[in-house]
Order: C-alpha cells, then sequence, then structure tokens
C-alpha cells in the first residue's frame, strides 16, 4: 500500500472516530438522555403488559410523559435543542401509541370493543398524517403544534386512567380522541398547504399568517 493511501485510510479512520464522539456526546445530553430513558421505559412496559401488570403499565406511561415533558424544557433552557434531539424525540414518540394501543388490546380489550368507530377514526386521521409527512415531506409529520401538546397530555392521561383504575372514563376516552383527531387533521392540513413545513410550527393560523406577512 502505497503512503498516500495509507495516510488517507488514517484521515478516514479519524474522520469517522470524530463523527462517533459527536454523536455520542449529542446522545448523552441531559434532553436526549430523557428521551432514551423513555425508549428504555416503553420496551420495559411490554414485559409488564405481557405479564398482565396493568397499573404498573400505567406507572410507567405516567414517567413516559414526564420525561416527555422533560427533554423539550430541558432542551430549551440549556439551549441544546438539536435536529439530531428533535428526530430521536419524534421517533420515540411514534413507538408510544401504537405501544398503548397493543397493551389496551391485552390488557384491558373491551376499551377498544366498545368504541370501535371512534378508535377507527382516530387510528385512520393519525396515521393518514403519518403517512402523508412520509410521502410529501420525506419525514415524520411530528410537529410540535399547541394542539399536539394539548393531545399529548390528554391522551397520557387517559392511558394512566385505562391501567390504573378499577373502571376507565369514557369521557377521558372522548376527550383523548377529539385532541388527537384534530391534532392529527391540523398537521395534515398544514402539510398539504405549505411545501416549507418546519418543527418550529405552532399552529395553521399562526403558519398562515407568518407567510402572509410581508418580507
Amino acid at each position: 500500500m502505497s503512503a498516500s493511501a495509507t495516510t488517507d485510510s488514517a484521515r478516514t479512520a479519524r474522520v469517522s472516530r470524530g463523527h462517533a464522539y459527536d454523536l455520542l456526546a449529542e446522545l448523552s445530553s441531559p434532553p436526549n438522555l430523557f428521551t432514551l430513558a423513555r425508549l428504555v421505559l416503553i420496551v420495559v412496559l411490554w414485559g409488564f403488559a405481557f405479564t398482565g401488570h396493568s397499573v404498573v403499565v400505567g406507572i410507567g406511561l405516567a414517567l413516559a410523559f414526564v420525561t416527555d415533558v422533560a427533554d423539550g424544557y430541558v432542551a430549551r433552557r440549556l439551549n441544546c435543542v438539536s435536529a439530531l434531539g428533535g428526530k430521536l424525540d419524534s421517533i420515540v414518540d411514534s413507538t408510544v401509541a401504537p405501544s398503548a394501543l397493543v397493551w389496551i388490546l391485552l390488557l384491558h380489550p373491551e376499551v377498544v370493543t366498545d368504541h370501535l368507530v371512534l378508535l377507527g377514526v382516530w387510528l385512520t386521521v393519525t396515521y393518514g398524517s403519518l403517512v402523508l409527512g412520509l410521502v410529501r415531506h420525506r419525514r415524520l409529520a411530528n410537529l410540535h403544534l399547541q394542539s399536539s401538546r394539548i393531545a399529548c397530555v390528554v391522551q397520557y392521561a387517559f392511558l394512566v386512567d385505562v391501567f390504573v383504575a378499577s373502571e376507565y372514563s369514557p369521557l377521558l376516552l372522548y376527550a383523548a380522541a377529539a385532541a388527537g383527531i384534530y391534532s392529527s387533521l391540523e398537521t395534515l392540513v398544514l402539510q398539504v398547504a405549505f411545501e416549507d413545513v418546519t418543527d418550529h410550527e405552532r399552529s395553521f393560523a399562526q403558519a398562515l399568517r407568518r407567510r402572509r406577512a410581508p418580507a
């Protein structure tokens, strides 16, 4: 091997190690550690769901909500918001809903069987919005809208109630479904209406005003 080839290989190795160290450092930041903790928590809760520990699943989901709030709050407070952190947060968030749905089917199937039409509409709108984001914008449509924040709170409250309470509250189910459908519809409309949708959108009305404002 020539000296130049050896030098190029060494330089490539150094660059690769540098990228790996940068990635590890970013993943080790406080907000991303909260996000990774939520991912680990969801994996662990699968075991409790399969063994019938409904209350433990509910408590775990309450902790998942705490980490969901904490990662964004800490990122803003420490001014360490990053593209990687946003993508990681979106990916982990996208695992919570399908996991919780399976856990409900395992532990409390009556919640689903009693509200098949409502849950069908809810899931169709939610995942239709996600698919549209992947097709149109090549990304998960997990926008940080105000409606999404409200939906997150209400949906976690509903999930904790389902797994912890002796009887679930239909009112919380309706509120969670309504908030989720509205948030997904707003996300869907944003993606159809605008080509340059970002994670910084707060609502359709705000996005419309910003784009109509004179340059």
